[in-house]
């Protein structure tokens, strides 16, 4: 009809960004709220203090580092180069996690705040222990990471308390939890194998890693509920083939053997018959 401008028709989403449209919506709902954008900027700000402060304390530590003490498991294992794994898989797993936040930014908040307590943490426990690291392969890499990597801070690990704490915060989510489960175990190989650590770093790691996490869940009540509302609640984990064997034998071994007593048929009831009874028929005269 003259004089009535049709309206403009949507345009057709591209297909590489279909796939990115509900990160994107995510995004702009959450950037738009005050609360979360404030909440993050916390994160940022506590981070970039956590930074400060490990930076200071692993300096500190290198400067005071007494001599190196034995172990056990390094008296019997290694050194062996393991440089390549304790440097540059540092980096893929700081790309991986990287990724995991920026696809749902709702888990940054948390993320950020858990990261810095652990680095807080840490710092905390490398200014009060100036143990020389355990002799290592002859072999140095680039002095800026040599710098990073390979300083006194022994206590505790960050290289196995940094994965542990993702497998915790993405307990919920199976196939992350194990990810990170297996880069924890790999990672403590590396350094022990190394000698980057000591044994105790390791193993006092994981459970310090473990109360960081429940403080920061009980700090970030809010972030951490935040963190976990791009998922569904948990499914409950199925049950695999084997056991479901076992169960069902052990159920069988339980039962005894039940007699059945034959079937005896039940009386049934006479039926009733109802009789028509007439008057009396009047005497005969």
């Amino acid at each position: 009809m003259a004089g009535t401008e049709a309206s403009p028709a949507r345009q057709p989403t591209s297909k590489w960004l279909s796939p990115m449209e509900p990160t994107l919506a995510l995004y702009r709902n959450l950037f738009a709220n005050h609360a979360y954008v404030r909440s993050l900027s916390q994160g940022a700000a506590f981070l970039a203090a956590s930074l400060i402060a490990i930076v200071a304390a692993v300096s500190f530590a290198t400067t005071n580092a007494s001599n190196y003490v034995a172990d056990l498991v390094l008296r019997n294992v290694g050194p062996y180069n393991m440089r390549f794994g304790f440097v540059y898989g540092t980096f893929a797993l700081f790309a991986v996690t990287a990724a995991l936040f920026a696809w749902r930014p709702n888990r940054l908040p948390f993320a950020l705040k858990a990261i810095a307590l652990f680095l807080v943490v840490r710092a905390v426990f490398v200014s009060l222990t100036h143990i020389a690291p355990s002799p290592i392969d002859p072999q140095k890499p680039a002095p800026f990471l040599n710098a990073m990597f390979y300083g006194s801070d022994q206590f505790f690990s960050g290289h196995t308390g940094m994965p542990f704490l993702g497998a915790l915060c993405f307990w919920h989510m199976q196939q992350w939890r194990y990810f990170y489960l297996a880069v924890t175990v790999f990672f403590g190989a590396v350094v022990l194998l190394g000698h980057y650590h000591y044994s105790i770093d390791v193993l006092a790691g994981l459970f310090i890693t473990h109360g960081i996490f429940q403080i920061a869940c009980w700090m970030f009540r809010q972030d951490f509920a935040l963190f976990r509302s791009s998922e569904l609640a948990a499914a409950k984990k199925p049950k695999r083939a084997i056991r479901k064997k076992i169960d069902t034998w052990v159920k069988a071994r339980r039962k005894g053997p039940v007699l059945v007593p034959p079937a005896i048929p039940e009386p049934q009831p006479e039926p009733f018959k109802l009789q028509a009874v007439g008057d009396p028929s009047p005497p005969a005269a």
